[in-house]
């Protein structure tokens, strides 16, 4: 078993949590969420991150045909960051979809550098959402961080947890 804990831990656009501890077991399974606040002792062996959890990020683009992907600006605000970046987001009242292409965190933080300015409009749960809850809702895997999902667990750092943006800064990692 692992616990590993941060300031916030992103569940769902609707859930993030604040102080929350998630055990995994060796196979990545989630056996619990618990808050830190709600214990009266510090968890033992439990590993302390500064940044945001989520789960792991999917590329739809990895996956899909180029005829579903194109399909997809019907319902999401699809964005390709995968060849070009783009240099101007903005909302569009539908729900962000970033793709990068890849599932490799060295080549996504090479691309968010460039991205952040493009991305400022945005919430970093917003963009969370827009590369973990959303694909795999899209995919039909479960997409809330919750028990018994088994997850890559990521940690956003670097990231203006005040206003809740994205910096040129931002890097993410796995949590081993």
């Amino acid at each position: 078993m692992t616990r590993v804990a941060s300031q916030l831990t992103f569940c769902s656009p609707t859930q993030i949590l604040r102080r929350m501890v998630v055990e995994q077991d060796e196979h990545n399974q989630i056996k619990r969420l618990f808050s830190m606040d709600e214990n009266l002792v510090e968890s033992a062996n439990t590993l302390f991150f500064d940044g945001i959890m989520s789960a792991e990020i999917i590329s739809v683009k990895e996956i899909m045909s180029a005829t579903e992907i194109a399909q997809l600006a019907i319902n999401y605000n699809y964005i390709d960051a995968s060849n070009q970046l783009p240099t101007n987001i903005k909302p569009n009242g539908k729900p962000l979809l970033l793709d990068f292409g890849t599932s490799s965190l060295a080549e996504i933080n090479r691309q968010l550098v460039h991205l952040a300015p493009a991305l400022c409009t945005f919430s970093i749960f917003d963009i969370i959402a827009a590369c973990t809850y959303y694909p795999a809702l899209l995919l039909n895997q479960q997409a809330a961080l919750t028990e018994k999902r088994i997850a890559k667990l990521l940690l956003w750092e670097g990231v203006d947890l005040v206003n809740k943006n994205i910096t040129e800064l931002t890097q993410i990692r796995e949590i081993t």
